[in-house]
């Protein structure tokens, strides 16, 4: 038989072809309470929908509470609080049951009392938030969590996607992840123009510039919490990979770029008036969706060490 005729070769193990799939053990389907706080699952993978919980300025939170809050946020990477369990006026308060907050602002998003501040649609002239990205990552070390208050909300559109990056990080090959684990990767906050479009004064753009050099980071971190390891190259500040060729470094970032954005780890978040959030920056990365044209959305921010 003409050898070009042969029949294709076909590995007996067709596994090989599938596209992987996580471990039953990474989903959520069952809510979990203490006393009268529920949390649901906002989607199987990432994300819990907190019920029956009312943050009381003035009144210590108990203990059990905030510890139960706190694993669950690790457990889930996001936790939503629906509206009236925060008033507007108690936001950081409330946010600093998580952790230490500080301000993180800029020109284009000032100080709202206190650390905290505002994000406003009208005000707001970067687009750099609509990239996939982990908060502060081209820091040497970036905010444990980021909380967001809805102060207004669009009636359409302007939700917010997450990335379970943990779970993307479960759907490699576990020869190529461990080839990943030993790559350093350089994050540049100016990459696609953050930093640059924030500042309209030159000298503070020039201070903001020296106080964001490009740092070497690895392509997976471990969580120091849980230990569960998460894909950390962003596409908003990811330059390179380091000690390979640029064609090489190109292709790895699209893979794990593509890994990140896969359907199976991702969810929408859509915001309500008066709702907050909360998420585990070391577990999920974020981008926002611009399809609310015409209408305005006004989020307070409060990043928790």
């Amino acid at each position: 038989m003409n050898a070009l005729l042969k029949p294709l070769h076909r590995p007996a193990d067709t596994e090989l072809h599938q596209p992987r799939i996580l471990d039953p053990e990474l989903y959520r389907y069952d809510e979990t309470r203490l006393g009268e706080i529920r949390i649901q699952p906002y989607s199987p993978i990432v994300g819990g929908l907190v019920q029956g919980f009312r943050f009381q300025p003035g009144v210590p939170t108990p203990d059990e509470v905030q510890a139960f809050l706190y694993r669950s946020l690790l457990e889930y990477g996001f936790l939503s609080f629906e509206p009236g369990s925060v008033a507007a006026g108690d936001f950081e308060p409330f946010a600093a049951l998580f952790g230490s907050p500080r301000f993180a602002g800029n020109p284009q998003a000032p100080r709202v009392g206190g650390e905290a501040n505002a994000i406003d649609s009208a005000r707001k002239k970067t687009r750099t938030n609509y990239i996939w990205h982990i908060d502060q990552a081209y820091r040497e070390r970036p905010q444990k969590f980021t909380a967001l208050y809805a102060v207004q909300a669009p009636r359409h559109g302007g939700g917010t996607l997450f990335s379970n990056a943990t779970a993307a990080y479960r759907l490699l090959d576990p020869r190529f992840a461990a080839y990943l684990d030993t790559l350093t990767i350089l994050h540049n906050a100016d990459q696609m123009g953050l930093v640059s479009m924030s500042y309209g004064d030159p000298e503070r753009l020039a201070q903001a510039r020296l106080d964001t050099p490009p740092l070497e980071v690895p392509l997976v971190r471990v969580h120091p919490e849980t230990g569960a390891r998460q894909l950390f190259a962003c596409e908003l500040y990811a330059q390179r990979v380091l000690g390979v060729p640029r064609l090489v470094s190109d292709h790895l970032l699209g893979i794990v770029f593509e890994f990140i954005k896969s359907p199976e780890v991702c969810t929408e978040y859509r915001w309500e008036a008066g709702a907050a959030l909360i998420w585990d920056n070391r577990i999920v990365q974020h981008r926002g969706i611009f399809n609310y044209a015409g209408q305005d959305r006004v989020l307070h921010r409060a990043v928790l060490d």
